[in-house]
């Protein structure tokens, strides 16, 4: 916990995990990406959940926001703790791999969702939380970046 309250990077990448949620959980943000970045929606019609998990008012997409927070807030604490003295590319690398975890985990808990509103059969629960993870992944991958700055920019640093 002392690594929690005195280290202001992993608060900062729970912020911006969560920002990145926010945003995706904005009806005029998909209205605007959609046409800009279609080919982004491809993955969607085959049945992976789009883009990060959204702050929204359903249980499995607030659910899937929690558990993308926490991880990236426990895997950089987790980050933190094993190597205090990281460089900014290790610190970097950390905050992006925090992102790119708790994505895939909220994805896949998406995935999982949408196969069990859809009544599929263990296969089908497996596919879609396979696409879900992949899709996860992706968008973790792409957008991890944003907390791996806050985490390189925050380093070493006490409140």
């Amino acid at each position: 916990m002392n690594l929690l309250r005195n280290g202001p990077a992993v608060p900062a990448v729970a912020a911006v995990a969560f920002l990145l949620c926010l945003v995706f959980g904005s009806t005029a943000f998909a209205t605007w990406l959609a046409p800009r970045a279609s080919w982004l929606l491809v993955p969607s019609a085959l049945g992976a959940p789009f883009g990060l998990p959204g702050v929204r008012l359903s249980a499995v997409d607030l659910a899937a926001v929690a558990l993308l927070v926490v991880l990236a807030a426990l895997w950089t604490a987790r980050a933190a703790r094993l190597r205090p003295e990281a460089g900014p590319v290790r610190s970097t690398l950390s905050g992006w791999a925090a992102v790119l975890l708790g994505a895939a985990a909220g994805n896949a808990l998406r995935g999982l969702a949408e196969a069990a509103a859809m009544g599929l059969g263990p296969l089908g629960w497996l596919g879609f939380a396979a696409g879900g993870l992949l899709s996860g992944l992706a968008w973790g991958a792409a957008l991890g970046w944003t907390a791996g700055i806050a985490s390189a920019l925050l380093r070493g640093r006490t409140g």
